[in-house]
This record gives C-alpha cells, sequence and structure tokens, in this order.
C-alpha cells in the first residue's frame, strides 16, 4: 500500500480486504508508508512492516524506483516462503522486478492503469508471473482478459462494505437534494451535475446539489477552479454547495434524496453501494465501467447513456416515481446485503487462495 492518507475508495476496500482475510484465519502482513493515517483501522492481528522512503514511485525516476524495488525485496525475504503476494496497480510496480515465477501472486485490477508507460511495463515484466487475477467489476476483470492469453486465471470478485444498521428516508424535505461523491478531478465529472442543475432549475425543480470530495493534485485544483468558474457565471452559487472530504457516512447520506455517480470512468463505485445500503437512491453513468456491473437498471438503480439530457431525465424520472422509487431503494438495499457485504468479498478471496496456486 503506497497512499499515506485515509482517502478514497481504494484504500478503503484494501483495508477491509486485509481484516477480512485476518478473519479468515489467515496471517496477514501489510507494507506501508510511514505515518499513515489508517494504521488503527487494521485489524491488531495484521503486522505492520514500513517503507524506509516515500513509497510514490514513477518509472521516470528510476533511481528512487529501485531502492524501493531492493528494499522491497529484502522486507519480502523475511516472509515464509509459502506467502501470498496481493498488489494492485501502481504498487505493483515494486514487484516485478524480483518476484520469480514460483512465487504465488494475485493482481487486483482496482483502476484504469492500462494504457501508459507504466501499465505497459507491469504487462511486461510482471503479469507472466501472476497466478490469479481479480477484476472488482465487470469492465476490470474483461481488461483483465484483454492483456491475458490465458483468461481462465481472471476472476470477478466484487468489493463489500460494512452495513450501516440504519437507513435514511428520502424525499421528506420541500427541497430535493442531490450528492455527488469523490476526488474533485475531470475523472469524476462533477461539471457535468452542475449542468444538471441548470436544467433542473430550469424545468422548476427545488433542488440542491452537495459535492464532497477535495483536490490531490495541481490539475484537480485548476478543476476546481473551473467548477467554480462556471457556478459564478451561471449564478449558482445558492443552489451548489462543496463539503469537502467527509468520513462520517450520516453527515453525507442523511441529507441525500439521490447521489449522483457521473465519473467517466469507475473501477467500481464503492459510493454506490454505500449509498444503496443508507436507503439513498443513486443514477449512474452507464459507460463509467464499475456501475454497470452493481446496477440493473430500473431494478435497483438508475443508468444513464453519459449524456446530461440523459441524466436529466432519469433523475426527473426518479423524482416523479414515488411508488417505483420506494421499490428500487429497497432492492438496492436487499441486493447489497446479499452480495457487497465485507464478509461475502473476503470469503471470496479465501476460497480463491484456498483452491490452488496456477
Amino acid at each position: 500500500m503506497i497512499t499515506q492518507k485515509d482517502i478514497g475508495g481504494g484504500i478503503k476496500s484494501t483495508i477491509a480486504l486485509m481484516n477480512g482475510l485476518a478473519h479468515q484465519n489467515h496471517v496477514v502482513s501489510v507494507l506501508v508508508p510511514q505515518n499513515c493515517e489508517y494504521l488503527s483501522k487494521f485489524d491488531p492481528s495484521i503486522q505492520v512492516l514500513y517503507f524506509n522512503e516515500d513509497p510514490h514511485i514513477s518509472l521516470t525516476k528510476p533511481l528512487k524506483y529501485l531502492r524501493l524495488c531492493r528494499f522491497t525485496k529484502k522486507t519480502f525475504k523475511t516472509l515464509p516462503y509459502n506467502t501470498l503476494y496481493l498488489c494492485s496497480d501502481r504498487p505493483a510496480l515494486m514487484l516485478a522486478l524480483f518476484l520469480q515465477n514460483t512465487d504465488y501472486i494475485m493482481y487486483i485490477s482496482r483502476g484504469w492503469f492500462y494504457t501508459n508507460w507504466s501499465a505497459r511495463f507491469l504487462r511486461f515484466f510482471l503479469f507472466s508471473k501472476v497466478s490469479k487475477f481479480v477484476g472488482i467489476s465487470d469492465k476490470q476483470a474483461n481488461l483483465m482478459k484483454q492483456y491475458n492469453q490465458q483468461k481462465e486465471r481472471v476472476f470477478l470478485i466484487q468489493n463489500g462494505i460494512q452495513i450501516p444498521n440504519h437507513q435514511f428516508n428520502t424525499f421528506d424535505k420541500a427541497e430535493i437534494n442531490l450528492t455527488t461523491i469523490g476526488g474533485i478531478c475531470n475523472r469524476k465529472n462533477q461539471m457535468q451535475c452542475l449542468e444538471l442543475m441548470i436544467l433542473l432549475i430550469k424545468a422548476q425543480f427545488k433542488v440542491k446539489l452537495h459535492i464532497f470530495g477535495t483536490t490531490f493534485t495541481p490539475i484537480d485544483e485548476a478543476y476546481l477552479q473551473t467548477l467554480q468558474h462556471f457556478i459564478a457565471q451561471n449564478q449558482l452559487q445558492e443552489y451548489v454547495f462543496f463539503k469537502g472530504h467527509e468520513t462520517n457516512f450520516d453527515v453525507i447520506y442523511s441529507n441525500s434524496d439521490i447521489v449522483i455517480s457521473a465519473a467517466t470512468e469507475e473501477g467500481f463505485g464503492r459510493t454506490i453501494i454505500e449509498s444503496m445500503s443508507y436507503g439513498v437512491p443513486v443514477v449512474a453513468n452507464a459507460l463509467a465501467g464499475g456501475p454497470s456491473t452493481i446496477i440493473t437498471h430500473q431494478v435497483n438503480g438508475l443508468l444513464f447513456d453519459s449524456s446530461t439530457f440523459d441524466l436529466f431525465d432519469k433523475v426527473t424520472w426518479l423524482i416523479q416515481k414515488g411508488s417505483l422509487r420506494k421499490t428500487m431503494i429497497q432492492n438496492a438495499l436487499t441486493h447489497v446485503q446479499n452480495h457487497y457485504t465485507e464478509d461475502i468479498m473476503a470469503q471470496n478471496y479465501s476460497n480463491l487462495i484456498e483452491n490452488g496456486t496456477r
């Protein structure tokens, strides 16, 4: 694990998986940055190992990359010979050069990391050594099959969450509260939510938009400024509110009537199942990848065709179809309880681990 901050669906899903495997009586070790924010969230039985320097890597900085590879190799040599190495995307770069074909490697495909130079490097140096590939959505599994001749080594295991013990009532206020959740960036596509607001206001709906998330890079900051300029230009200041990074789910979902997932690319869509688990209906981009694995259209959520006008149509449908909306909310809750718990996720990984290596 190379990120220090406890932000984003990827880190939350990784922590849940490590804890779940520990609860399945696997001996678990994690290699993490020093001073990371999420140490207290690991099960006490998990052995925590630390990088000796910032583990953010780039192939454009080969000396640091090679240092981290050597350190990782030295650290992992202290582990038992029958250790299974779980890796995903960028952290896998540190395994590519020293693991042998005899090692047991499980590559978990969480993101969209397959077209740049780092991805090509991984496919050339690591993929032939991988014992099993796991995609967390149909889109991710299909991408892995695209880059593997042995497609039988690719499996679908979706993420799981801790199911809350309560849900919230929606559409019980004079105004309709829309929510979008995720890092402020072009890929999460908050701009489309602003465009949606213009259409809804013109249609005389009483709506507000709450944007949860933060920026990570200078490019993200520039995108945020673009959003703020758009809001000012279209006089949306009294309708749109930036909420920043929020860890309390009750704060997010207690004031949400509809969650919008407008991301253009989504490896899974953790906020979608979180929303469902709290009784909040979801409208998601059908072309993003992960959401179409989770949502069955008009059964447990709504999918739009990526256009703002179709998003407007789907949100309008959800607002106006009260009886169908209630059925869809209940279907979504049942779907999450039956398929997306942390225990189910951990059991699926445990079964895959115990069913052999290659």
